[in-house]
């Protein structure tokens, strides 16, 4: 509503109630979410979704990335994928939700992987023997190296002749025992340090979850280095190698790691991201790797209802998690080296290659793509990805097929259609900062009833466009409104404002 029409409403209606509401958070209002592509998931899959979602009655597009999110897991360290002879890349997917308290994706995310879970207590708990016999024996070669070097010091104190020393040493340090690795795949509200140093140092294929990612952007860790943090993600997901500089202690290096990130984070956190300019931001490339989903909330929906006696769905769907899982398990401190190389077929790279073309086409200016340009220059990379894991996931051999790369596309284009509904364009973006502007000047200021030419004249919005439609913004969300005061048009802040 205008400026004036918000005036002639108020001469039309001079008895309007002067009690206030709640004001509403300002962010922009999004359009209905398109329903999920549930039959393009493989089969297995699609049904322990379903089922699941039947009895958990959460959003649908949360329950499919959760299973997605443990999908890439299970797979990441099984093969990578080419696009062509030059475009190579990890199976890893990266998935973002914006949701509020009480969406129930914890529980979600504890069915979907109970069977990883499961998978990694069983290896802990088998090598347990293997693990503790070699840390002793790498005591005892730490304590001989350790007796080696007090000789060769302490000859070169008295004179005496240290080549004996010299040699057994050079020979005893090619012999360090190795410590055999045991698996850690789930990182819960990780810092960064936390993070890289087990990547680096421990089971080289692993996951970041939170169902509160303000946790992991709140850090210590992040507020002191937030780039370097983004880096690392960026880089985890590339496949590329990062090295860590560190002031006090050795640095380390990531290399032939493989990582899945599925976090959940406030819709307002989300907005906060895109607007800040460093940090995890929308110009660092992070979240444009993300598959990113902000699902209907279906709270006051949820009536009790027994679970089932059985859900077989999700039994097969374990089984294929663990039986993936198994495949990683001879995994070393080397990481994932020497992977296949997973190829679309023709037919599959075909229809892989309209959707590139399809994606570029909409990038053009007017295109349906122009406002998530960042998200579609790599939702084609993502569609490749998501190709190859549903053939690992399947135990499919040979090239990948075009049945996986079509669904995948459908997948991919849905998120890539969520990525433009949530992220507000330039224009409007620039609308809301203005407006939270003009709000926050009203509260540093102590304002409660001014003017619309005093806002045009003392506040951050001196043009009159600019100010018009701020004004109009915060009257929609309740944050003040318009009133006649004899001939002037008055502004008033709404009292719980200050609260907020």
């Amino acid at each position: 509503m205008t400026i004036e029409q918000n005036e002639l409403e108020i001469k039309n209606n001079p008895h309007q109630s002067i009690t206030w509401g709640q004001p509403i958070p300002l962010s922009p209002i999004l359009a209905p979410d398109c329903p999920y592509p549930v039959e393009a998931l493989p089969s297995i899959v699609r049904k322990a979704v379903v089922d699941y979602q039947q009895y958990g009655q959460q959003p649908l597009p949360l329950i499919a990335c959760s299973a997605l999110a443990n999908m890439s897991l299970s797979c990441q360290s099984l093969a990578n994928v080419a696009r062509d002879n030059y475009l190579i890349s990890p199976v890893s997917l990266y998935f973002l939700i914006a949701s509020g308290s009480g969406t129930r994706k914890t529980a979600a995310d504890n069915v979907f992987s109970k069977a990883a879970r499961h998978w990694e207590t069983l290896v802990r708990k088998r090598r347990e023997p293997e693990v503790l016999s070699a840390l002793t024996q790498h005591q005892v070669w730490q304590m001989e190296k350790d007796s080696l070097f007090s000789q060769i010091k302490r000859a070169t104190y008295t004179g005496e002749d240290s080549d004996y020393a010299k040699e057994m040493l050079d020979e005893l340090i090619h012999q360090e025992p190795e410590i055999p690795l045991q698996p850690t795949l789930y990182f819960e509200d990780a810092t960064q340090e936390a993070l890289a140093i087990h990547l680096a140092q421990g089971w080289p294929s692993a996951s970041l979850w939170s169902d509160e990612a303000g946790i992991i952007i709140g850090s210590h860790s992040m507020q002191g280095n937030p780039t370097r943090f983004v880096a690392l993600l960026n880089r985890l997901w590339d496949g590329k190698t990062f090295t860590a500089h560190r002031k006090t202690t050795q640095g380390f290096t990531i290399e032939n790691r493989r990582l899945t990130l599925n976090l959940m984070m406030q819709p307002l956190i989300l907005q906060q991201l895109t607007k800040q300019a460093s940090g995890i931001s929308r110009q660092s490339g992070f979240l444009a790797r993300c598959l990113m989903a902000y699902p209907a909330n279906s709270m006051g929906n949820r009536f009790y209802q027994e679970p089932p006696a059985s859900l077989h769905s999700l039994t097969y769907y374990d089984q294929r998690v663990t039986a993936c899982l198994n495949q990683s398990e001879q995994l070393t401190h080397q990481g994932c080296i020497q992977l296949p190389l997973l190829k679309m077929s023709m037919a599959a790279k075909q229809q892989w290659i309209l959707f590139f073309n399809a994606v570029e086409a909409g990038l053009k200016p007017q295109g349906q793509w122009v406002d998530v340009v960042d998200f579609a220059s790599k939702a084609a990379e993502n569609t490749v990805r998501l190709a190859a894991l549903f053939h690992l996931f399947e135990g499919r051999h040979g090239d990948i097929s075009v049945e996986h790369t079509e669904n995948a596309i459908e997948i991919i284009n849905w998120h890539l259609q969520e990525a433009r509904r949530i992220m507000p364009t330039e224009t409007v973006s620039l609308q809301f900062s203005d407006a939270l502007k003009l709000m926050d000047w009203f509260i540093e200021k102590n304002i409660s009833t001014t003017s619309l030419r005093t806002i045009q004249q003392l506040s951050p919005l001196r043009d009159k466009i600019k100010r018009d439609l701020a004004v109009e913004l915060l009257v929609e969300h309740n944050q003040i409104r318009i009133v006649k005061s004899g001939s002037k048009t008055m502004v008033e802040v709404n009292p719980r404002a200050f609260k907020v």
